[in-house]
C-alpha cells in the first residue's frame, strides 16, 4: 500500500448529493480495487477506483461531514490501491448506483461488460450507459436481463439484495460490498462479514464476493 496525494482535475455533479471527481495524477490499479481517503474524521473512508474520459476518477455520495469534507477539498491524501481484483470470465452485466459510474466505466473497458445504472432520480448529466430511474423501473430492468455469464452489483445493501434475488438463477452474481472500514488492510476488523466459508473481511478478501457465499 502506498500513500499519495490526488489533485482534483474536474468535478461532475451527478445528482443533488453525488459527484464524480477526476484527478491530475495517474495510478495503476486492478478492477474493483479501492483507495482509503483521509477526511475530517479520525478514520479514512474507502472509495472505488475508476476512470472517466481517460482520467483517474472516483465517485462519491455526500452523506455526512467526512464525505462533505472530501467533496470540498482540492487535494486529497489517499492510501492504496487496496482489495482483491475482480477477474470474471465470459460476458457480464455491471449494475451500479449513480455514485459508482466511474468504477463502472473502468470495468466496462477492461472486462467488456455492459453497464446499467439504477438511480432514484434522473441524473443531472447524460451518461454513456442505460439509466433507469425509480424502484419500479429498476425491478423491470433486472427482470429483463438474460444471457450474461455473470452479474456484478455495486450499490446500496437494499439494491444488492433485490438484484441478487432476481438474478441468482441466471448466472453467477457478485456483490461489491461497501462496509465500514478504518484501515483497509485487515487490522481494524471493522469490515468483517459472515460468509458460508466463515468470517471474511471486505478490505482484504473483497470487496467483491460471490452472492451465494454471503449469508443474505
Amino acid at each position: 500500500m502506498e500513500n499519495f496525494f490526488l489533485t482534483k482535475k474536474n468535478t461532475v455533479r451527478l445528482s443533488e448529493d453525488s459527484y464524480l471527481f477526476t484527478f491530475e495524477e495517474k495510478l495503476d490499479f486492478e478492477p474493483t480495487q479501492f483507495i482509503m481517503i483521509e477526511n475530517s474524521s479520525v478514520t479514512r473512508k474507502p472509495f472505488a477506483l475508476g476512470r472517466w474520459k481517460g482520467d483517474l476518477a472516483i465517485g462519491i455520495q455526500v452523506v455526512g461531514p467526512g464525505t462533505e469534507y472530501i467533496a470540498k477539498q482540492k487535494i486529497l491524501r489517499a492510501h492504496g490501491p487496496l482489495g482483491r481484483p475482480f477477474q470474471p470470465s465470459g460476458r457480464g452485466a455491471i449494475i451500479v448506483s449513480l455514485a459508482c459510474v466511474a468504477m463502472a466505466f473502468d470495468l466496462q473497458q477492461r472486462l467488456l461488460g455492459e453497464v446499467f445504472v439504477g438511480s432514484l432520480k434522473k441524473p443531472f448529466v447524460e451518461l454513456p450507459f442505460k439509466v433507469v430511474t425509480g424502484d419500479e423501473q429498476f425491478t423491470e430492468l433486472l427482470k429483463s436481463l438474460n444471457g450474461y455469464d455473470w452479474y456484478l452489483i455495486v450499490g446500496s445493501e437494499g439494491m444488492e439484495k433485490v438484484s441478487y434475488e432476481l438474478l441468482k438463477d441466471r448466472g453467477e452474481v457478485f456483490l461489491s460490498l461497501n462496509e465500514y472500514m478504518a484501515c483497509g488492510i485487515g487490522a481494524c476488523k471493522g469490515c468483517a462479514v459472515e460468509t458460508r466459508d466463515g468470517i471474511k473481511h471486505v478490505c482484504v478478501d473483497g470487496p467483491v464476493f460471490r452472492g451465494d457465499l454471503l449469508c443474505i
